[in-house]
């Protein structure tokens, strides 16, 4: 399903936001099979990608707690030795800085996995201010 995961996403994502309460519910869902049955590293690129740079709160904070079940799942040493490692670090100081307060938890809830890391740790403080972190 690898190939298809933009494609998947694309129909997806805009169901999140422009749809009545169960539809979006429907859409999360998929989403989160999408992500169980592709490659973490696929699923991570087509979240950060489409996901998370969404101007819709409704896909933000889907995006980011699937970010994050992925994050617990991986484990964040794995993640810390991968090229999207810094990425990652970029987008969960951006999620966790986000306006909306279940976005905004689902980072918070990355930064302090990756602050356990020291690799992760050095990133975090490379891409958010010290006040921020």
């Amino acid at each position: 399903m690898d190939p298809e995961a933009d494609e998947v996403a694309a129909v997806l994502l805009p169901m999140v936001w422009n749809s009545p309460e169960f539809i979006q519910k429907a859409a999360c869902q998929s989403l989160g099979m999408m992500v169980e049955n592709v490659t973490p590293t696929r699923a991570m690129t087509v979240l950060m990608d489409r996901g998370v740079k969404s101007r819709y709160v409704q896909v933000r904070k889907c995006a980011a707690e699937l970010l994050l079940s992925l994050m617990e799942k991986m484990g964040v040493t794995k993640l810390a030795g991968t090229p999207r490692a810094e990425r990652l670090a970029h987008v969960a100081g951006t999620l966790a800085q986000d306006c909306h307060k279940d976005t905004r938890h689902y980072g918070q809830e990355m930064v302090k996995i990756m602050l356990n890391n020291q690799k992760f740790k050095k990133l975090l403080e490379q891409s958010l201010s010290p006040h921020d972190l």
